[in-house]
């Protein structure tokens, strides 16, 4: 694990007495003498420079401390951050949404390397780093069209990460991941949520692991939603109209809501499976549940399913 990070403090560069020049990378403020040298080059597993890297320099000694030092890898993988006081430190890789310990591949800042920094010396250290991974397929609708603009999670299970995209016009996605992790991909299209491959239980959803530099392939079909539809009327049978509904999922407590429209109608798409109960509200403020229940308890459990259409239809009680 790393050490907890309180808001790391700006990092002054380093003006050189009498030369009026500034210092190369990100050099903390530190008392004349008696410092030394870190520098390194960073890497990826398939040799290429990685520029832009975040580096961060953490002491061993009080673990509880902000960095001594950021940085960051300059276009030809390098970085130096010079006057450091003598003694031990872990190196802190920052990459595109993970971070790794020098020389690489450590992601554990208790099982990091420790350099040493002498007075006077000079520390090189070379790391070599993982590549991002991804995932990428086609989402088409229950009717094999591209599902366009349909919202693409996925959860890392170990680091409780999420990271997302949105379906093009042709039902295409893309998302960069960092390597390793426990990853479940999932379809949000309105209120609707499956998980890949084609199901709406999260327990029967696949769990994928990434290589660096590994690009994973996910396609999928979306499920046909449940629907729920009704009309309101009053004791006499005119229509309802401006009255709010709301139903809830009675096993997960999660609630949606819509009004009425001037003819008492309502209506509710794509929604997953799953037991209800429907509540009316009218403007002026009266309220019950269906079928003509006063409570909760009362009211009636309805199930929605997968491809059918619920209809619940009620009238006020007198």
């Amino acid at each position: 694990m790393q050490p907890p990070k309180i808001l790391a403090r700006a990092v002054l560069a380093a003006t050189l007495a009498g030369a009026g020049a500034v210092a190369a990378g990100a050099a903390p403020a530190q008392a004349a003498g008696g410092t030394g040298l870190l520098t390194g080059i960073v890497r990826n597993d398939r040799g290429a420079v990685v520029a832009n890297a975040k580096i961060s320099i953490w002491p061993t000694v009080n673990e509880n401390a902000n960095p001594v030092a950021v940085t960051t890898t300059s276009a030809a993988g390098a970085w130096r951050v010079p006057k450091l006081d003598a003694g031990r430190y872990k190196i802190e890789i920052g990459l595109a949404g993970w971070s790794e310990y020098a020389p690489g591949r450590e992601r554990d800042y208790a099982d990091a390397r420790t350099y040493r920094v002498a007075t006077w010396g000079r520390t090189s250290v070379s790391s070599v780093v993982e590549r991002a991974g991804s995932f990428a397929g086609r989402l088409t609708t229950a009717s094999g069209r591209p599902a366009a603009g349909v919202s693409v999670t996925v959860d890392d299970y170990r680091t409780a990460r999420a990271f997302q995209t949105t379906t093009s016009a042709t039902g295409r996605y893309s998302l960069p991941v960092p390597p390793g992790g426990d990853y479940v991909v999932s379809y949000r299209d309105g209120t609707f949520r499956q998980y890949a491959p084609h199901t709406v239980d999260q327990a029967l959803a696949r769990h994928y692991t990434v290589a660096s530099g590994q690009r994973v392939r996910v396609n999928d079909r979306l499920l046909r939603a449940a629907s729920l539809t009704g009309r309101l009327v009053d004791a006499a049978g005119a229509p309802v109209a401006g009255a709010t509904v709301r139903f809830i999922y009675t096993e997960t407590a999660v609630e949606l809501e819509t009004t009425t429209d001037a003819n008492g109608a309502y209506r509710f798409q794509k929604l997953n499976p799953g037991p209800i109960k429907v509540s009316f509200r009218t403007a002026d403020g009266v309220g019950q549940y269906a079928y003509q229940a006063q409570s909760y308890d009362e009211a009636t459990e309805f199930r929605l399913s997968l491809s059918n259409r619920t209809v619940v239809d009620d009238a006020l009680l007198p």
